[in-house]
């Protein structure tokens, strides 16, 4: 469903404080100003789907500013990049309609207005837990290769975001592409998925699975949305094909 029908909801009581607040503010006003009065009532703070669609909006908003960032970083935006961050939406998470407009709002906002990143990557890392902040790098990097290659600013800009959200380096491209040596797309090992040397006994690889599907089971992630858990899904498959795949072929039980 992505973000359509949940802005009224979102935006009521929503904090429009921190890096985000004037660009969430924006696009809140955009789409509630011809609502019908109470078609939606003031949700009390404390309701927890008011508080789910808080927490989506926030982190879409997060993604597509820190997005817009690395657009900016090599100091030229082109318009194949932009249109890879709306194919990441539209492609990957299955957003339409008012739902895609809305990210192409925040995109056209955020490449006006500018992202502080070290105070956006702050406000994050206080507000969202760590499988959040994993996914968040996850689709930032998906992002940055939709061409195959990651510009070197980018990937510099990149790196300091996964150190400013305070994720584990190792836990970064766990699962599906990876960028290589030169910043090209290539497909991760199952060795690598896992984080494990090829020579590893059953009882690290088997750690390693488990510490792993903690920090990337769906359900660790499923109050930001139906599309975000799906993706979490998605990529929790992948450690547990790699997984099986290094089992089968050590002859493990």
């Amino acid at each position: 469903m992505g973000l359509s029908g949940k802005l009224i909801g979102a935006g009521l009581g929503f904090y429009l404080g921190g890096p985000l607040g004037a660009v969430i503010g924006g696009i809140i006003g955009h789409y509630v100003k011809d609502a019908p009065l109470g078609a939606a009532g003031p949700a009390p703070s404390d309701d927890p789907r008011v508080r789910q669609q808080q927490e989506e909006l926030y982190f879409v908003a997060s993604l597509v500013g820190i997005c817009t960032a690395m657009l900016k970083a090599d100091g030229e935006v082109r318009q194949e990049e932009v249109r890879a961050i709306r194919t990441f939406f539209s492609d990957r998470l299955g957003y339409r309609g008012e739902s895609l407009e809305i990210v192409r709002g925040l995109i056209k906002q955020f490449l006006r207005q500018g992202v502080d990143v070290d105070a956006l990557c702050a406000d994050v890392a206080r507000r969202a837990d760590y499988p959040a902040r994993l996914l968040l790098v996850e689709c930032l990097t998906e992002v940055a290769l939709a061409d195959g290659r990651m510009h070197p600013a980018e990937q510099a800009l990149l790196s300091r975001v996964v150190t400013l959200l305070g994720v584990d380096p190792a836990d970064v491209r766990r699962a599906g592409a990876a960028p290589g040596a030169a910043g090209t797309a290539r497909a991760a090992s199952d060795y690598e998925i896992l984080g494990v040397p090829p020579e590893a006994g059953p009882d690290e690889v088997k750690r390693a699975y488990r510490e792993l599907a903690k920090k990337y089971h769906p359900d660790r992630v499923a109050h930001l949305g139906d599309e975000f858990r799906e993706l979490a899904h998605k990529k929790f498959v992948q450690i547990q094909e790699a997984y099986d795949r290094v089992r089968a072929a050590r002859g493990w039980a």
